[in-house]
């Protein structure tokens, strides 16, 4: 989370002309006029920083930021306002835990834009912008399943450690934030090197990403505050966020099972559960969904840890359908795999294959994912043709609009246009 590590808000450049005049808001058709005079703005911030243990006041710094919410962000904004309802009252729970001031959820918005999969290019990660040795530092888990730093709980939790440590190093929240954004070692160095002690002292001997980060946090508690005042309204999202609970799975199960068994969406698992990185419930690790849903579950316990076992062993298909295979002249299972987008090792444990020798003629079970991106050929949907007595390749391709002989010849490494009845063929879906 130290320097280079900022993912969306903070790159806003500090504007040198300052304006007082009149700001222009567009809402649908009509255009409305916002008076956006620096006295109005002083007025509020006073009256949030009369409320706050933290250094709100107005400055001719903070002026262009908040203009710049108001004006060229408000969309960002009303998205800002409507996923704040469900993540800041987990903020504000941990933040009064550790007696920090409530203020700071609004760095979450200036980190990540409320985005706990937000990833920066030198690989920070999650709603507080953890990088990976850090987040291990504060207990953050990251495996090939799971990455804690995306966890909302558990990162805010890590988040307010952190504030704790960098507010007994410094004693000055604004540098708690500078430290927050540059490193408690910068901000050592810039201290100790220029003999300033507060961060407006400091501010222009800071590299320009620390040196705009505080003020972009002061007009973010303002815009979020005073919303309403300058006609930014709130986005709304579908999904089904009231009423939740938190389930223990005792078995892994991925998401396409989950929602399945639970009549749960894919946005509702994501949303909720986005420590998860391949969309994959590990054993015995808990999720977040909606009340009802574990309802069912712990009424339904042993049904739904056999549909979960039977969707394993691909007894039930969801989101895949099955393709019975004939290897042909040439094959191997590395081009097989690569032809149908699955893994060697997929095709070895389907098939109960102890080495990766195959001879013409074997028949293998594949599992092709629908609409899977990952397919290495055209056609995504495949369908099996069992070769009839006097059918051609002619024959065949003519009862398919689009296909061709070629086509046909390709998609099963076919070397010469003669069939033998019985003998099974990839059927493309034109």
């Amino acid at each position: 989370m130290f320097v280079f590590i900022r993912y969306s808000l903070v790159f806003f450049i500090f504007l040198s002309v300052r304006s007082y005049g009149v700001c222009f808001k567009k809402e649908k058709d009509s255009v409305q006029t916002q008076i956006c005079d620096s006295n109005v703005f002083l007025k509020r911030l006073e009256h949030l920083n009369n409320q706050s243990p933290m250094d709100l006041k107005y400055n001719e710094h903070i002026d262009s930021f908040i203009k710049n919410y108001i004006n060229k962000n408000s969309r960002l904004i009303s998205r800002m306002l409507n996923l704040s309802e469900y993540y800041f009252p987990i903020f504000e729970q941990c933040l009064d835990k550790y007696n920090l001031p409530l203020e700071l959820k609004y760095l979450s918005i200036v980190e990540s834009a409320l985005n706990p999969k937000a990833r920066s290019k030198s690989g920070a990660v999650g709603l507080w912008q953890f990088m990976y040795t850090t987040g291990k530092e504060y207990d953050l888990k990251v495996t090939s399943f799971l990455d804690e730093r995306q966890d909302p709980y558990k990162s805010t939790e890590a988040a307010c450690i952190y504030f704790q440590k960098l507010y007994d190093m410094f004693g000055d929240w604004n540098l708690v934030l500078a430290a927050y954004n540059g490193g408690p070692g910068y901000i050592k160095r810039k201290i100790n090197k220029t003999g300033k002690q507060d961060f407006w002292s400091l501010r222009p001997y800071l590299r320009t990403e620390t040196r705009n980060y505080v003020p972009t946090f002061i007009a973010m508690n303002y815009i979020m505050n005073f919303h309403k005042e300058h006609a930014i309204i709130k986005d709304t999202i579908d999904l089904r966020l009231k009423e939740l609970d938190t389930l223990t799975l005792n078995v892994q199960a991925s998401y396409s099972c989950i929602r399945e068994m639970l009549c749960v969406t894919n946005d509702e698992l994501v949303f909720l559960n986005p420590q998860y990185k391949s969309n994959i419930v590990p054993n015995n690790n808990r999720i977040i969904l909606p009340s009802f849903a574990v309802e069912d579950y712990l009424q339904n316990k042993e049904v739904c840890t056999n549909f979960i076992a039977s969707v394993e062993k691909k007894e039930i298909l969801i989101d895949e359908q099955r393709v019975d295979y004939i290897v042909n002249d040439g094959d191997y299972l590395g081009k097989i795999a690569k032809y149908f987008g699955v893994k060697v090792y997929e095709i070895k444990k389907w098939n109960n294959l102890k080495t990766s020798l195959i001879d013409i003629n074997d028949r293998l079970v594949i599992y092709v994912k629908n609409n899977s991106n990952q397919v290495d050929h055209e056609s995504r949907d495949l369908n099996i043709y069992k070769v009839q007595p006097g059918d051609t390749l002619w024959g065949i391709a003519s009862r398919f609009d689009g296909l061709s002989i070629w086509k046909l010849k390709e998609m099963n490494n076919l070397h010469s246009d003669n069939l033998k009845p019985g003998m099974e063929i990839i059927i493309p879906q034109m």
